[in-house]
């Protein structure tokens, strides 16, 4: 009677540990997924924050300087946009952002930018550049971009238009973990290339100082 009573507490006891074992496997494994998922989200977003700051700090290093920055997707896309002056960056993690909006990472609003409204930022209100995200659809891909604009700065006599200018070379797409190297290529002045509408009638045009930041995917 004894060993039987003991059979029966090693069964009993087997099953609770089995079925401790399978709740934790069932219930534990998809918050790990959703952890090591984020962990990898926030890596992705330090690198892209760090790549608006590395060209922000290249653009104000002079002709010549540069820098390179590793962009740790493991599936993904990153692309160049140079009429409307960004790098795009897509990755195959699901995004925790809103399909209908972009929000901010790095940048105080979208005035000027191609996910914004405005022609051009005032310099000292906005920054030269922004990190923004969203997502292709609802808890699908994250989709992220390091955006430059055109800045009016009226603190000079003669008020000009300042802008980081990217430039690509080669590929405008790269697919996977991608080293993107940036160099300050100088900056040139287009006369009268920006009309800003003022009191008086018709408007003013002024300068473009552009600063050419080339952008290589590799």
């Amino acid at each position: 009677m004894k060993a039987q009573t003991q059979a029966v507490s090693a069964v009993m006891i087997t099953g609770i540990m089995v079925g401790t074992i399978a709740a934790v496997y069932v219930w534990g494994t998809p918050l790990l997924e959703k952890r090591e998922s984020q962990a990898e989200l926030n890596q992705i977003e330090n690198d892209i924050v760090g790549l608006k700051d590395e060209i922000e700090s290249v653009s104000n290093s002079g002709s010549g300087s540069g820098s390179e920055i590793d962009i740790r997707i493991n599936t993904g896309d990153v692309t160049v946009n140079e009429d409307q002056n960004y790098i795009e960056i897509v990755t195959d993690e699901h995004s925790t952002y809103s399909e209908d909006a972009w929000t901010l990472l790095e940048g105080n609003n979208l005035q000027g930018l191609s996910i914004g409204s405005g022609e051009y930022g005032i310099k000292g209100q906005e920054t030269p550049g922004v990190v923004a995200a969203t997502a292709e659809a609802e808890g699908e891909r994250a989709k992220y971009r390091v955006e430059f604009r055109t800045l009016q700065d009226e603190r000079l006599d003669d008020p000009i238009m300042e802008l980081i200018d990217l430039e690509s070379i080669g590929s405008e797409t790269s697919s996977g973990e991608t080293v993107i190297s940036i160099t300050n290529q100088g900056t040139e002045t287009d006369e009268n290339e920006v009309e800003i509408e003022t009191d008086a009638s018709g408007g003013e045009r002024l300068d473009l100082e552009r600063t050419r930041v080339r952008v290589d995917l590799q």
